[in-house]
């Protein structure tokens, strides 16, 4: 029983089940004439564009942060790349739990207010693919299997939930003193924890009331996002694959919705069944997608990493510490998106 209450336990039997899936018609030559083909000239740009990408996602959390607290880039940019890492290596988004525990340690900041941070993060990147899909869409024809509903559903609860908290972050004072004094009628403890949590929300929020701060926020998406799906577009060219820019993005967005809701540590197995799904509308045989997808999860997964490695390093952190201190630090506390209890 003990066994079937551990994530680490599904999350190993959902890796062993989408492996099966790409590889129970595994096709070797195929795969090794996919990568004779690679022209591996595009592959140095690879190298440091995802570290590029760490660092603008980076400066885009110091300015979601920076209303309420400003944290110099050279200290915030080492503590996202620990969590980067530990989160492209364990399943469940653990390293958002860790990059949380090591603001409020290091910082002094509240977890909620870091939790509404990364929640914002996420409204961001939504509403960032979406724009790009629909400017992109103008220009290329989509595949018979990607719909435009699909994008609509996807763009309508991603802008009910930016919605909800744009008006959330523009409640009058009067509204949220009401509920002060309704927090203050409940037992001491509770209402003191209550009322920080409240107020940790509200700090959270307060990038939404700067134009100048949403404006950055914003832009920073956008660029993360065309950095990603160009970092997808050049080994896309590196395999001498006929699909547009347009098609780059439809992949970089399929893939990173397929890998939000289905978790497996390191993301082997998602990542390939993905990239799979994704490119099969575009006429990419699997064999060959396969191949392609070890080379992006490659070049995706290996400088954040060896950046998050070389900052623990320096930091005498390690990666097995680092992940049961968040986790004793987060029972209790706030729920993280897509992270599943035990």
């Amino acid at each position: 029983m003990r066994l079937l209450n551990s994530k680490r336990f599904w999350g190993l039997l959902l890796t062993v089940g989408l492996l099966v899936y790409c590889f129970y018609d595994f096709d070797f030559q195929s795969v090794i004439q996919a990568f004779a083909a690679i022209n591996f000239w595009y592959l140095i740009p690879l190298i440091f564009l995802e570290a590029f990408i760490a660092l603008v996602r980076s400066t885009r959390l110091k300015y979601i942060i920076d209303p309420c607290k400003r944290i110099p880039i050279f200290q915030l940019f080492p503590i996202y790349c620990i969590g980067m890492m530990t989160n492209l290596l364990m399943p469940y988004l653990t390293g958002q739990v860790v990059r949380i525990y090591l603001l409020s340690q290091k910082e002094q900041l509240k977890k909620t207010f870091l939790f509404t941070a990364m929640v914002l993060e996420v409204i961001f990147d939504g509403l960032a693919i979406i724009c790009i899909a629909i400017v992109i869409s103008f220009f290329f024809v989509m595949p018979d299997e990607f719909k435009a509903w699909h994008f609509a559903i996807l763009a309508i609860l991603v802008l009910l939930a930016a919605v909800l908290l744009l008006w959330v972050s523009h409640l009058k004072t009067e509204e949220t003193n009401f509920l002060s004094r309704w927090i203050s009628r409940l037992p001491q403890k509770a209402a003191k924890k209550i009322e920080d949590v409240r107020a940790s929300f509200f700090s959270g929020l307060e990038m939404l009331r700067s134009s100048k701060h949403f404006t950055l926020v914003s832009l920073l998406s956008i660029l993360s996002w065309l950095s990603q799906a160009g970092l997808t577009f050049i080994l896309i060219k590196a395999f001498r694959f006929d699909i547009s820019l347009w098609g780059a993005v439809v992949i970089t967005a399929v893939s990173t919705i397929f890998m939000t809701i289905v978790a497996s540590p390191g993301n082997l197995g998602t990542f390939q069944a993905a990239t799979v799904f994704a490119m099969k509308p575009f006429g990419i045989e699997k064999s060959h997608a396969l191949a392609f997808s070890f080379m992006l999860h490659i070049a995706v997964y290996l400088p954040p990493i060896l950046l998050g490695a070389f900052f623990a390093f320096k930091e005498g952190l390690s990666l097995k510490q680092l992940t049961i201190d968040s986790e004793k630090d987060a029972e209790g506390s706030l729920p993280v998106p897509g992270q599943s209890s035990n």
